[in-house]
């Protein structure tokens, strides 16, 4: 058996806390989706499927999941307390860029495209927040200054966009859209090169019996002809498109008889047949494998760690041993933890979980997504994770059969709209500097939604980070530390600037504002006295310090011990 490796439990504050427990109540959180616009429908005891407002739905196991021992001590696992993340540590890496008016789905991110390439970023997003009576979808583009502006509007049935892809195979890619004059959706062509996908081209083959979940485009058994996955509870169906009737057929479907999500896809356990990964409600994993040109057979079943396992994707190989992963995770409402596995082939057609992450406690009824990026492009990827109002990214740390993560950005709500959730986040070069950016897609209660796109500020460590930037600024430890009832710290100016340093509690509040003046060149001594504001004689506890000047950001923390 496989040995105990690790277990990284990720202490983000250096304090003692109570024991956190799960703060999810499971009738106030679905009377508070009702309230923000959408509907619940028991389907059966503790499942309840959720419409939200753009007309998404999502089903919810609330039963308690079963415990899987047997894996769970077999592996690395990464423990994150999110209840003691700091922000204010990843404040210098993003910042604010543009305000745009488009936003994502609650299930899928905006994909930025250059379909009728002219070497400027587009989106086909939906603008208008009334469904479902009505759209629409629009194309914005990017001018010279990088703005996205609206370049065309297609018509009013048009509510939302279900994917896009290649579909016939000459090179220019057709958008498929959601439109409320269909149950299955139109696709859009480009007349041609250099042209946008606005022409009418074929409404998709298939009639649902409830929706088209998770279109996925590709060429699964590589005969070089465009397929499409796509769930329909309980229902998983593979086309293939024919260019004689311009349109796709099925050639494959499988009845899980749950409710389900995907789709992962590589050739995981490198045989050289492309596999796609589907996640149950009900803690259930599927493999299904292209054999041969279209046909397709399901080769392997597992489990997931928890039920809701409807985040899933796939990495190349993160810990460098050889072997591509696909990640697989759901929320447990009932301890209030995400839980995530990664699995890896061992064999033809045989998986194993090698490494576990945990994020508590931390569950939503609303975004729940996971997706990866290089996004300091050291050639390895990061775990992006939108779950409610949190945006987390987490770096592998590890080696080779060994895994660990740490943060590598966190951001929990946005300040300038209280009470957004966060949508899906798209990871581009959006300002085209080299460096990956985040499109921040909000659902904001009462509407209308928008999106913001936070550009990367600074990507190198902050070893070497500290380097470049000290040569202008730097804020000192503080001395004493414990200290009771007063500390001082030095601040390093090398040129004259604008000097913000404030205080802020453990749950990053601001507690008091030291500076914010026009400081000289040289270096200066700042005290606080451990009082607020008001003049309050602030508690014992875990206190941080923060300097801002310009572009320069720095975070101390230091301890009130009375």
């Amino acid at each position: 058996m496989k040995q105990i490796l690790s277990i990284s439990i990720i202490i983000l504050m250096c304090h003692i806390v109570v024991a956190q427990h799960n703060g999810f109540n499971k009738e106030a959180e679905l009377q508070r989706f009702v309230e923000r616009g959408g509907k619940v429908d028991e389907t059966s005891s503790n499942m309840y499927k959720l419409t939200y407002s753009d007309g998404t739905q999502r089903v919810f196991n609330f039963n308690p999941a079963p415990r899987q021992n047997n894996y769970t001590e077999e592996f690395d696992s990464t423990i994150i307390n999110v209840w003691e993340i700091d922000t204010t540590l990843y404040a210098d890496k993003f910042k604010f860029w543009q305000k745009v008016n488009f936003v994502s789905s609650w299930e899928q991110i905006i994909p930025i495209q250059d379909i009728n390439k002219n070497s400027l970023l587009e989106v086909y997003g939906a603008t208008r927040n009334n469904w479902p009576l009505g759209g629409q979808v629009d194309i914005l583009e990017q001018d010279s200054q990088g703005i996205f502006q609206t370049v065309y509007s297609y018509d009013s049935t048009s509510i939302g966009l279900l994917g896009i892809g290649d579909v016939n195979s000459n090179g220019i890619k057709e958008v498929y859209l959601q439109t409320t004059d269909t149950l299955n959706g139109k696709f859009y062509k480009a007349d041609s090169l250099g042209a946008f996908p606005t022409t009418f081209d074929f409404i998709f083959y298939y009639y649902t019996t409830a929706q088209i979940n998770d279109m996925t485009f590709g060429d699964f058994d590589k005969n070089d002809i465009t397929d499409c996955a796509f769930i329909d509870w309980p229902i998983t169906f593979i086309a293939t498109y024919d260019s004689s009737i311009n349109n796709f057929y099925k050639v494959f479907e499988y009845n899980i008889n749950d409710y389900s999500s995907g789709f992962a896809i590589n050739d995981f356990d490198q045989d050289g047949k492309t596999e796609l990964i589907i996640g149950t409600s009900s803690q259930q994993v599927y493999i299904i494998e292209a054999e041969d040109t279209n046909q397709y057979s399901v080769v392997w079943q597992g489990l997931a760690p928890t039920y809701n396992a409807y985040m899933i994707t796939s990495t190349k190989d993160i810990d460098g041993n050889g072997k591509p992963e696909f990640w697989i995770g759901g929320q447990d409402f009932n301890t209030g933890i995400s839980k995530f596995w990664c699995y890896e082939a061992d064999g033809d057609n045989n998986y194993i979980p090698v490494a576990g992450i945990e994020l508590r406690y931390l569950v939503s009824l609303f975004t729940n997504y996971l997706q990866v990026a290089d996004i300091d492009n050291d050639g390895v990827e990061e775990l992006v994770i939108n779950i409610g109002n949190h945006l987390l990214i987490l770096k592998f740390t590890g080696k080779p059969n060994q895994h660990s993560y740490s943060l590598f950005f966190a951001k929990i709500g946005e300040a300038t709209q209280p009470g957004a959730m966060f949508l899906p986040s798209t990871i581009y070069d959006l300002n085209k500097d080299g460096k990956k950016d985040i499109l921040l897609s909000m659902n904001i209660y009462p509407p209308p939604n928008v999106s913001y796109i936070l550009v990367q500020d600074i990507i190198t460590s902050v070893a070497n980070n500290s380097a470049q930037i000290f040569e202008k600024y730097d804020l000192s430890q503080n001395y004493p530390n414990p200290f009771n009832p007063s500390t001082q710290f030095k601040v390093i100016v090398k040129e004259q600037s604008n000097i913000q340093i404030t205080v802020y509690n453990i749950l990053g509040k601001e507690i008091k504002f030291l500076i914010n003046e026009n400081l000289p060149a040289g270096e200066h001594t700042v005290q606080w006295d451990g009082k607020d504001d008001e003049g309050t004689n602030l508690s014992d506890g875990v206190y941080f310090i923060q300097m801002i000047a310009g572009n320069y950001h720095k975070t101390i923390k230091t301890i009130l011990l009375k």
